[in-house]
């Protein structure tokens, strides 16, 4: 009977070792996001440009829709500012630049793709 009791507590306490602590997925609350609202009609990926130059991608943001990204650190730590690209995925069309954002901890950047 002991034994019949021990394996789900061990598999309880196991399952909450390997819990990440962040329910859903959700972001600390000093990560700096971008908000990219796709108003064109093409798909479009997003890379993201720091004022030292450095590029890097963000993702893919659909065309109508909107998408949340994270900003990890190695992008936002140290820069003062940074600017958006948005490069269609089918090259049809031009790749869009916008102004320059600053950056500053745990804010949320929002930024809209202008119809094309």
């Amino acid at each position: 009977m002991v034994t019949l009791l021990r394996r789900p507590a061990l598999i309880l306490i196991m399952a909450a070792a390997c819990h990440s602590g962040a329910p859903g997925g959700t972001q600390p609350a000093s990560q700096t996001r971008a908000r990219i609202e796709n108003r064109a009609s093409l798909d479009v990926d997003i890379s993201v440009r720091r004022n030292d130059g450095r590029l890097s991608g963000l993702g893919f943001v659909p065309g109508g829709e909107t998408a949340v990204f994270a900003l990890p650190p190695s992008v936002t730590a140290g820069a003062a500012w940074v600017r958006f690209e948005a490069k269609p995925v089918r090259s049809s069309g031009q790749s869009v630049v916008s102004e320059p954002f600053p950056v500053t901890m745990g804010d949320e950047i929002t930024w809209s793709v202008p119809p094309q």
